[in-house]
């Protein structure tokens, strides 16, 4: 776990998950970029684990995958993460003083985000999801207009704008969510530093 701006009263902090097959270090330079010197983050490492997809192949997941239409789902694996993830929150918030709390990631860490962050005893200002998709779960009422800022690539080959879009009709009755679509694959581009930075900044 790396932890970029650490301080005693920070005016946010941010959980930010990382993709299949990556670790905590994929996000630093994302994160200095952002330049929000005031607010802290925390990259956690998603455990070592054996991915169907990857022909069991061991490597740092926050959960299963059998294949990219992501029918078939690992709540095991899913809920044993959120379970980490509110561990790591747990240990930090209150000794915060209980500031604005974000939850975002990229690919399988946006996916994650999203269950966490509608599915938390925690209370999220936003959570943001980059590349990401929408997990199979039910969002309750008090979580239904929960601040979510989407974005994906058009050209993404991984998670398909396409299923993103489909997984994401649950949010249809939310007026705060928002997609945002760029001409771009399973990437993250500059463009995408400037919406984190004014999402996480905006009211």
């Amino acid at each position: 776990m790396i932890i970029i701006n650490q301080q005693t009263l920070p005016k946010a902090l941010v959980i930010w998950l990382h993709g299949l097959g990556a670790d905590q270090n994929d996000f630093i330079s994302f994160i200095e970029k952002l330049h929000l010197n005031n607010f802290m983050f925390i990259l956690p490492n998603a455990p070592f684990r054996k991915i169907t997809m990857n022909q069991g192949y061991e490597m740092r997941g926050w959960y299963d995958i059998d294949s990219l239409n992501f029918k078939t789902q690992d709540n095991l694996g899913l809920n044993e993460s959120k379970a980490l993830i509110e561990s790591i929150i747990q240990s930090k918030y209150n000794v915060l003083n209980r500031p604005k709390l974000f939850i975002g990631g990229f690919s399988q860490g946006a996916a994650l985000a999203q269950y966490i962050g509608l599915n938390s005893k925690f209370e999220f200002t936003k959570i943001i999801s980059l590349s990401g998709y929408l997990p199979d779960m039910v969002i309750t009422e008090n979580k239904s207009h929960q601040k979510i800022l989407a974005i994906h690539g058009v050209y993404d080959d991984i998670i398909s704008i396409n299923i993103a879009k489909s997984s994401y009709e649950k949010y249809k009755i939310n007026k705060n969510f928002v997609l945002k679509e760029y001409k771009m694959g399973h990437e993250v581009i500059e463009e995408e530093i400037f919406d984190v930075r004014n999402y996480l900044l905006s009211d």
